[in-house]
């Protein structure tokens, strides 16, 4: 058996033996999640498929830290700070998910994990490519900074509120780290396997496709390690600091979030034009749009799945045939426009058939 395939296995097996053990005691430690109004899953379900997830990982640095090949297992120290950024967003998730906490503690918590990031990593997005045909765009030190506080932030948002519906995020993830693989020509390394071997035995439980492992959610703690993995990987190949190569431009790698970057920047600007908070929960992700229009959840996750390629595989397409940086760049604008008008039109369909299927005189309320 080949060493990957021997990390696969134990990624999978001890994920499932996690999850089984974890719901289990989900319940004594207030760790589950029950319907509501805006949640209309059936039961309490256990919030622990990010720490399985992430205790898997952990054990996978264990057992072979030094024996990966990707941009982190190769290298122990900037192993060690990315698993203890994981595991500070993982602690403070949990406690969210056990008593919500305000959303300042929560900005503040993910801001502290960007910080400890990017001085960990000396990871600072310095260059971000020719994007206007007029040269590259540098950031100076004061500059590039925030600006990358502000995109580990952003991203993990991005998972975090993509994150409504079965199979979603982790389809997503998949979709992430095989394109990610794709775009630079990296051999999946530790972290890619488990995380990789870990979400499909997560998907087992949260789709139920074993009666023996019970359902369970990723929790806050989860969804946004997921965020966290991602931002995390993408910026070490598209800036030289860490990995020592830029392996793709920083547009070319906006394509492998566009999916969950559109969503949260769709939702984000939809509320604050209709007078909202833009951090107020609400039912306006992409997969709220699904449920709204009638879909049932199987194939919602499909055309979700579908969505979550396209922009990935328009990006490699444009990689692959060498387009140029201002290229790559006017093609994502265009893409993200054309995701917000095809969802604002979704959104007027979705409300009329609401209507339509309304009784007379009932409100939104009932009656």
């Amino acid at each position: 058996m080949s060493l990957e395939l021997l990390q696969a296995v134990v990624g999978f097996s001890a994920t499932l033996f996690f999850l089984w053990l974890l719901a289990r005691l989900a319940p004594r430690l207030g760790l589950v999640d029950p319907p509501n109004q805006r949640k209309l899953h059936v039961g309490d379900v256990p919030l622990v498929g990010g720490i399985a997830i992430y205790l898997a990982l952990v054990l996978g640095a264990l057992f072979w830290g030094d024996a990966g090949n990707d941009s982190f297992s190769s290298h122990g120290r900037q192993l060690g700070v990315f698993l203890a950024a994981g595991g500070i967003l993982v602690a403070v998730g949990v406690l969210d998910d056990i008593r919500p906490m305000s959303v300042f503690f929560r900005v503040f918590a993910e801001v502290a994990v960007a910080l400890f990031i990017i001085e960990g990593l000396e990871l600072r997005a310095n260059n971000l490519g020719d994007l206007f045909g007029t040269g590259d765009v540098m950031l100076r030190g004061w500059v590039a900074y925030p600006f990358t506080v502000v995109c580990i932030f952003g991203i993990i948002n991005a998972y975090n509120m993509l994150d409504g519906m079965d199979g979603v995020v982790g389809v997503m993830m998949l979709i992430t780290l095989f394109g990610f693989h794709l775009f630079t020509g990296i051999a999946p390394g530790l972290v890619s396997i488990f995380v990789g071997s870990a979400l499909l035995a997560f998907l087992v439980s949260n789709l139920g496709l074993w009666p023996l492992i019970p359902k369970t959610f990723l929790g806050d703690a989860g969804s946004k390690l997921m965020g966290l993995i991602v931002v995390s990987l993408v910026l070490t190949v598209a800036d030289a600091s860490v990995a020592g190569f830029k392996y793709i431009e920083p547009v070319t790698a906006l394509y492998l979030v566009g999916l969950p970057l559109f969503d949260m920047t769709f939702v984000t600007l939809r509320r604050v034009f209709r007078g909202r908070s833009p951090v107020a929960p609400d039912r306006t992700h992409v997969h709220h749009l699904m449920q709204a229009l009638r879909l049932s959840d199987r194939r919602a996750l499909l055309i979700i799945t579908t969505l979550g390629i396209a922009s990935p595989a328009l990006g490699l397409a444009l990689a692959r045939a060498g387009a140029s940086v201002p290229y790559q760049f006017w093609i994502f604008l265009g893409l993200f426009i054309m995701y917000c008008v095809l969802m604002q039109q979704a959104w007027v369909v979705a409300d009329r058939l609401g209507n339509a299927l309304q009784p007379a005189g009932a409100s939104d309320h009932g009656s």
